[in-house]
């Protein structure tokens, strides 16, 4: 399985694929051959959902710095880096079906996110600089927030 992840990481950088899927292959831990070298600077779609990832990497946003799109549905992730905040173009983020205890406020300053996708993770609230009104029209948060959500997010 590893070999066949590498190879796939290989032939997107090689050819310059703007989308890599690597949704159900049980990954524990991110790729380190997303992040070798200069990492994969055209990519802008990458999809991850249902693996078994608990963090991600800090130099995310450096080596990935082109995403639009970033699907992390259905894994155990704890906590999303700071770094996270650097990616300026993200305009789809899915953290949904993690599990999350708190979102890093970094998030908040993305201005180009259009779609925030928190549902079912272990959310018990959002920073108080979080719900600004652009962050509150695309914010899908469903029914897994505590009572000390700001009423502005909700």
């Amino acid at each position: 399985m590893a070999s066949e992840i590498c190879k796939t990481i290989s032939v997107t950088r090689l050819e310059k694929h703007k989308n890599l899927f690597l949704n159900y292959r049980n990954l524990h831990h991110f790729p380190l051959e997303l992040l070798k070298d200069e990492g994969l600077q055209h990519l802008e779609r990458l999809y991850m959902k249902r693996n078994s990832l608990t963090t991600l990497p800090e130099n995310l946003a450096q080596k990935l710095p082109n995403l639009v799109e970033l699907y992390l549905h259905s894994n155990n992730i704890v906590v999303v880096p700071e770094a996270i905040g650097s990616l300026v173009k993200l305009q789809c983020l899915d953290l949904s079906d993690n599990a999350l205890e708190i979102v890093c406020p970094e998030i908040g300053g993305l201005r180009a996110l259009r779609h925030l996708r928190l549902a079912n993770n272990q959310l018990q609230f959002l920073p108080p600089d979080f719900g600004s009104e652009t962050l509150s029209t695309f914010l899908t948060h469903e029914d897994d927030m505590a009572t000390s959500v700001p009423l502005h997010v909700v």
